[in-house]
């Protein structure tokens, strides 16, 4: 079989449509023939793009323009339908809950906490303060590690650290202390860090 290589830019085209078209509109081609897309892509640009309502007045008034109908519509009572209390009954809502477990627990990888790990802009403060902390140390870690059906915040070999957040992680929690058992019991040691002590200081003292 012949491969069909651009004479240009020596890329390999499928068939020989593709590889005709392709060099028609190469962009090394001195002969090039410009497409009507290639012409007018600069005015299909949606006017839009880059914008944002702190930056453009236009994008302002009809962001205060939506706003205003739905403040309107929900003043009359307007909700769509999953917004509805009579839509999530407390059998829809628990459907929901078992389906969402047996999702993350046959995939891992779409859990929410997963999903943030992969966005390390996405940290609160300390634990960016702590990723940078090991990280600065040469500690090999794992960022949100599935362990169990946990997914904890630092793990360094048998040693798991915890940045707890105030909001969500209120001292003496019962939730915290059930899933510190479960990890001692599978061989790991567990430190809590509160959002609110010296992150570095703290890592310094475990290390």
């Amino acid at each position: 079989m012949t491969t069909l290589t651009c004479t240009f830019c020596s890329k390999i085209c499928k068939n020989k449509n593709s590889y005709r078209n392709h060099e028609r509109t190469c962009k090394l081609n001195p002969d090039r023939t410009l497409t009507w897309l290639m012409l007018n892509k600069q005015s299909l640009q949606p006017w839009n793009k880059g914008l944002s309502k702190e930056k453009d007045v236009r994008l302002a008034k009809q962001a205060e323009q939506i706003s205003k109908t739905l403040k309107e519509k929900h003043k009359n009572g307007f909700r769509t339908l999953a917004q509805t209390a009579e839509y999530w009954t407390p059998e829809r809502r628990k459907q929901k809950s078992l389906w969402k477990k047996e999702l993350h627990k046959s995939n891992p990888e779409l859990h929410p906490n997963r999903l943030l790990a992969k966005n390390k802009t996405k940290m609160t403060y300390p634990e960016r303060v702590a990723f940078d902390w090991l990280t600065n140390k040469k500690y090999v870690f794992e960022y949100q590690k599935p362990i169990d059906n946990f997914f904890v915040d630092f793990c360094i070999g048998n040693i798991v650290i915890e940045i707890d957040g105030e909001r969500w992680h209120p001292l003496n929690n019962e939730k915290d202390k059930q899933r510190d058992i479960t990890l001692n019991k599978l061989g790991f040691k567990v430190f809590r860090i509160r959002s609110k002590e010296k992150i570095e200081k703290r890592l310094q003292e475990i290390f």
